[in-house]
């Protein structure tokens, strides 16, 4: 065997190792913690701030698991936040979010998302029920400290408008 051939099959047989070291794998999304601040509107109204997980099950899906707790008010005829909307008894909830991102590598600014799943709300005055939920998600730019901001409009036990933010990797949503 030749020098040339016996050098091309030695760089050939290192080029495997070689391709993490220069990051030429794609690469593969985390487990990220996210902070949310929910407004719902419907038949009982209520403020919630929550907490919650964005697990992968791949580069195109994420699902989320959140726990919220917040007021709910019994006045239908004051808006929220109004001095005529007193606070009401505690009100929760938890949900299981399947999101599809149609952006999963943050090629572009916004990064547009769709998800459904299910909700189970603690009314007060009622029992907990469970509910189908759906969302659009419109996330933003990364922060430099991995922050992404995030947008949320749902239905599932009345219209949810969500504020959320969520840890993220700089390559991945």
């Amino acid at each position: 065997m030749s020098a040339v051939r016996r050098s091309s099959l030695a760089a050939l047989l290192a080029l495997p190792l070689m391709a993490p070291a220069a990051h030429a794998q794609l690469p593969k999304p985390s487990v990220h913690p996210e902070a949310r601040l929910d407004v719902i509107l419907g038949h009982q109204p209520a403020v919630q701030l929550g907490a919650g997980l964005q697990v992968p099950m791949g580069y195109y899906v994420r699902v989320g698991l959140d726990a919220a707790v917040g007021v709910a008010t019994n006045d239908r005829e004051a808006p929220l936040g109004s001095p005529d909307s007193p606070p009401g008894p505690l009100d929760g909830r938890a949900d299981l979010l399947v999101r599809f991102l149609l952006d999963p590598f943050r090629q572009s600014p916004w990064g547009l998302s769709l998800g459904g799943g299910l909700s189970a709300r603690a009314e007060p005055g009622d029992h907990v029920r469970p509910r189908l939920l759906a969302a659009v998600d419109l996330e933003g730019r990364r922060s430099r400290r991995g922050v992404v901001p995030a947008f949320q409009l749902g239905v599932g036990g009345g219209v949810r408008l969500g504020v959320i933010l969520r840890r993220g990797d700089r390559l991945m949503r």
